[in-house]
């Protein structure tokens, strides 16, 4: 890591610091406006790149309003008139906050900037709409849960893929017991082009007249103009959380809702730098392996390797698997039928004949079949959707009726937490315990 970027022993501390403790101190509950049943939401976007550009035409086709827009480079500004003119335009997310006729905040910035953002929008009353991963370290994890609960604000994370018709397929069929007991879940995702690794063009106008470049800083150490670490942010640690912030939490969160759970007690994850060299810090393989007690999580992350697949995740039970990727859902069912056969074949006939004599009613002693039950047929759904809009609509809803969406807060921190201690022990090479009572990190179990 260079030396005016952050060094792994800071990164380490500023994530990992006043986790325990973490929280500021706010004042009485904002009161904000709050949408009627049958009124439009009215959303302000703060960050209109690549995947805030999304998120606006995804409000606007479910029929919200977006009053404002804020980006701190010109040509997005440019382009969100594009998608509709009469959009206000700031480079100061401040001005979003400000406005009265603003329900909801839509959040889509490098990670460094989703808490600071979150929780100022928050304290002016408004509900957000947050890309994932929530936040850039575990300390602004807890401090957000903190601050929604005390002004009563709503959080919505953006993993658009718990709104996908295929998640909810899936953890149908584990709700109803398809699959038993599920001891394991693997989880890839396979990015091996260089849009997957975050190599994206930089526009020619990228200069410090277009770009504010000492404000995307932020709490980021200063250093002269960068264009690529503006829009190339995830590729170092000052802005972003590399494969698990990006991708880990999309998988995380299937399992997470598909196990109802929220925090792993441990996780140990290696990885490297094996082909995206230059100056990048993040790795472009990182796997890690979670213990969640009752259930075992291993993801297998890279932007190396091709695979025919994207973005898999499998639940493995004792009676079938169920398998999610972007665009389906898949049960396949064990027939469960097997005897023990084999291992008697190796007894003498003296002692294999009075043994199956003796236990001629027992099925765990039918040379036959064992468990032999009707064959089920694999089930596949494929969805219609992407999720985005979706997500929207139950985020719009829950402004509305003052209801927990889908991915609220909490769920947030946990899926945050785990993709923040796949990186923590990446950098700090050793296994990592959560202790779910204390809210704290540790080396030690």
């Amino acid at each position: 890591m260079s030396d005016q970027g952050i060094t792994r022993r800071e990164f380490i501390g500023r994530s990992v610091a006043g986790a325990a403790t973490a929280g500021l101190a706010f004042g009485a509950p904002a009161i904000g406006r709050v949408a009627s049943p049958n009124e439009r939401v009215t959303v302000g976007m703060v960050g209109v790149g690549i995947r805030g550009l999304e998120q606006m035409e995804a409000v606007l086709n479910v029929k919200a309003d977006v009053a404002i827009v804020c980006d701190l480079y010109d040509g997005h500004l440019r382009r969100a008139k594009e998608i509709q003119a009469n959009t206000a335009t700031t480079r100061d997310y401040r001005e979003v906050l400000d406005r009265k006729d603003i329900d909801a905040v839509c959040i889509a910035t490098s990670d460094h900037w989703h808490a600071p953002v979150a929780i100022a929008a928050m304290q002016a009353g408004k509900d957000i709409y947050i890309e994932k991963p929530m936040t850039h370290t575990i300390k602004e994890a807890l401090e957000m849960v903190k601050v929604s609960k005390e002004t009563g604000r709503l959080v919505q994370v953006g993993s658009q893929s718990l709104s996908m018709e295929s998640t909810h397929k899936g953890k149908a069929w584990v709700d109803a017991g398809e699959i038993g007991n599920i001891y394991m879940v693997q989880c890839e995702i396979y990015r091996p082009d260089p849009v997957g690794a975050w190599k994206y063009p930089v526009p020619p106008d990228a200069s410090p007249q277009t770009i504010d470049w000492d404000r995307y800083l932020g709490n980021a150490p200063k250093r002269p103009f960068d264009a690529a670490r503006f829009f190339q942010f995830r590729n170092w640690w000052d802005y972003g959380t590399g494969i698990a912030g990006d991708e880990y939490v999309h998988l995380l969160s299937r399992v997470h809702y598909l196990m109802n759970t929220q925090f792993p007690l441990s996780a140990v994850a290696n990885g490297g730098i094996y082909k995206w060299k230059g100056d990048r810090e993040v790795p472009d393989i990182h796997n890690t392996m979670y213990d969640y007690g009752k259930f075992q999580v291993v993801v297998m992350a890279n932007l190396v390797s091709n695979f025919d697949g994207g973005e898999i995740v499998r639940f493995m039970g004792d009676k079938g698997t169920v398998v999610l990727t972007e665009e389906s859902a898949s049960l396949l069912p064990y027939d469960e039928e097997w005897s023990f056969e084999y291992p008697l074949e190796s007894w003498p006939k003296d002692t294999k004949g009075p043994f199956m004599a003796a236990h001629k009613n027992d099925p765990t002693a039918d040379i036959g079949t064992y468990r032999k039950q009707q064959h089920r047929k694999p089930q596949n759904f494929m969805q219609h959707a992407e999720g985005t809009e979706d997500h929207f609509r139950n985020f719009f809803a829950c402004v509305k009726s003052r209801q927990q969406p889908i991915e609220n807060v909490d769920f947030g921190c946990g899926t945050a937490v785990a993709c923040h201690m796949a990186n923590l022990s990446y950098l700090k090479k050793q296994r990592l315990f959560w202790d779910a009572e204390k809210l704290e990190l540790r080396s030690e179990s």
